[in-house]
């Protein structure tokens, strides 16, 4: 199947297919949904309907100018509601290898869109196989160097297990680490079917979201800075769990409890019960704080994790 492409070159999508074996990428990368996506990304036909100032899908595409090209060039029967297998499948996975580069201004900017990195547009549109293999050899290349550099951080870094295929790292760090086993262990422990909504990290803007549950709960997705550590959700009991973890500072003090109990106004108004927890690792670090921290919240210390210790009638 080829794709309605300029002079330069007319892969189809077998053929971009193997390309990105040869670059070395997971195998479960190299599907005709991410060979889409970098056809989509490489086109240089002139088109109508892109972003103001784009006249190209190579000068920068939106997930939805990918899935019509999939339509249009590709002959695929694609449904809107299949952004996010888009997104998450293929464009991030390919962000995170570096071939493609994702432009966005905020957390949930609709006018997100992507290219390709300028040395796989070369390998993508150069119009000699043989040239183009050598491309793709170099590339592969630089890619394997990188792919060391990348193993070794991510060595650092910490896994948090939010209920995706993949974990999501957190940067390293002893808040860090806490995060992770309130995820980890207090969250099995305390609620009887945990969900994580949001980990922060303070590498990664953001941190983790799961954006679905946000916007069920009318959370906000761009205001990160106000956010707690952790938000956890436990549908079958109806509670919502604010954590802040405490390495070194921030504790849930009276003012930071007003401003949580804010932040949490609308899942409270469709019935959800808030419960907020400050984590710490030790009593030792415990000690230093207790005299701030609010009434009505409860304490977690992960050296005692069976127990939690409650403030008033929290």
């Amino acid at each position: 199947m080829t794709a309605a492409r300029d002079d330069e070159t007319r892969l189809d999508l077998e053929e971009v297919k193997v390309l990105m074996q040869q670059l070395g990428l997971d195998r479960r990368l190299i599907t005709d949904q991410s060979a889409i996506c970098l056809l989509a990304l490489a086109d240089g036909v002139e088109r109508q309907g892109l972003l103001p100032g784009k006249r190209r899908l190579r000068d920068g595409a939106r997930i939805h100018d990918i899935i019509e090209f999939a339509r249009q060039e590709c002959g695929r029967e694609v449904a809107e509601n299949t952004r996010e297998s888009y997104r998450k499948l293929s464009l991030q996975p390919l962000c995170e290898e570096g071939l493609v580069i994702r432009h966005q201004l905020s957390t949930n900017d609709p006018k997100t869109f992507y290219r390709l990195h300028p040395e796989m547009l070369r390998v993508l549109t150069c119009p000699a196989p043989l040239e183009r293999r050598w491309l793709a050899r170099e590339l592969a290349a630089r890619l394997a160097q990188g792919q060391s550099w990348k193993q070794q951080r991510r060595r650092a870094e910490i896994p948090v297990e939010v209920g995706q295929p993949q974990p999501f790292f957190l940067s390293p760090g002893a808040h860090s680490r806490l995060a992770a086993e309130v995820v980890a262990v207090y969250a099995p422990t305390f609620l009887r079917t945990p969900r994580v909504v949001y980990v922060g990290d303070t590498r990664h803007k953001g941190g983790y979201q799961n954006r679905d549950l946000m916007r069920e709960l009318n959370l906000p997705l761009q205001v990160t800075a106000q956010l707690p550590d952790v938000i956890l959700l436990c549908e079958s009991e109806r509670l919502l769990v604010v954590v802040e973890v405490v390495a070194s500072s921030g504790p849930i003090t009276p003012a930071r409890l007003a401003r949580l109990q804010a932040l949490v106004r609308q899942p409270v108004a469709m019935g959800y019960r808030p419960r907020y927890v400050t984590a710490f690792p030790s009593r030792r670090v415990f000690r230093r704080f207790v005299e701030e921290l609010a009434w009505g919240t409860q304490v977690w210390i992960a050296a005692e994790a069976e127990q939690v210790i409650t403030f008033g009638t929290a």
